[in-house]
């Protein structure tokens, strides 16, 4: 099975910036973190044919946008993109290994959510879960979702909840969640820990940004009340570890 086809490629290339980011965001990096940002710096510049640069987020940041830029990505775009790949999971066993990682809790799924495409996303009771993420599930458009890091997207029934309680005409699978959570600590949901759900083993890659599609769940139309940048309230993608069967009330345990 080819995961990442060209637009797939290009598309995590210019997120790798923000990838970075969000495995350091508000935790203790440690010793050879810095390394590891060095080595995708570099990655990035010869990829790019490009002179040596500092391994900086914001020059991430930069040389993963302009990687993302190809037009046409062949064997260069694709080779990069798996080394890239191999860094953050180095990175995220760095972080685990150095105790910079939640500890161990658990919670439940409240609601399991699947759509022929679009939202809101319906409840089932249970569904299959492989690399492309749910089977049977699918997105209306793939320029923004599809990608294997964006396999299942979670969210937390304590979040949603909270919108509603507000006032917001929101509901369990409103947004496009596949798995809505409940008794995980919300803020400990950050990019490079895992959450055992049901039999299947998952990883979060990065917070879902909110979209237009959206507005229709808030008050005023303001989806931009998801953003993560408004605290621990966003939706977060992940990518698949083991794939396998998801029910109704199964335990969702973070770090197992």
């Amino acid at each position: 099975m080819v995961l990442y086809n060209a637009q797939d490629t290009t598309g995590t290339l210019a997120v790798l910036g923000a990838w970075w980011e969000q495995l350091v965001r508000g935790r203790t990096v440690p010793a050879g973190f810095e390394d590891l940002l060095r080595r995708q710096s570099r990655a990035l510049t010869e990829g790019l044919g490009l002179p040596e640069a500092d391994g900086t987020l914001e020059t991430i940041v930069r040389l993963g946008e302009l990687a993302g830029q190809s037009a046409r990505p062949g064997e260069r775009e694709s080779a990069l993109l798996q080394t890239s790949l191999a860094l953050i999971a180095e990175g995220g066993r760095l972080l685990r290994a150095a105790g910079s990682l939640p500890d161990t809790d658990r919670g439940q799924v409240a609601q399991l959510n699947m759509s022929g495409g679009g939202v809101p996303k319906l409840p089932v009771d249970s569904f299959v879960i492989k690399a492309r993420g749910p089977v049977g599930d699918k997105q209306r458009s793939r320029l923004h979702h599809g990608r294997p890091w964006q396999a299942v997207c979670l969210w937390s029934a304590e979040v949603i909840d909270a919108f509603a309680a507000e006032g917001h005409p929101i509901e369990y699978g409103s947004t496009g969640e596949n798995i809505t959570t409940i008794g995980i600590p919300w803020g400990q949901v950050q990019a490079g820990v895992r959450l055992r759900v049901g039999e299947a083993l998952l990883e979060a890659s990065l917070w879902t940004l909110p979209c237009a599609k959206n507005a229709q769940w808030f008050i005023a139309r303001d989806f931009s009340l998801m953003h993560h940048d408004r605290g621990p309230v966003s939706r977060m993608y992940a990518s698949v570890l083991e794939p396998g069967l998801v029910r109704l009330g199964d335990d969702v345990i973070l770090e197992p």
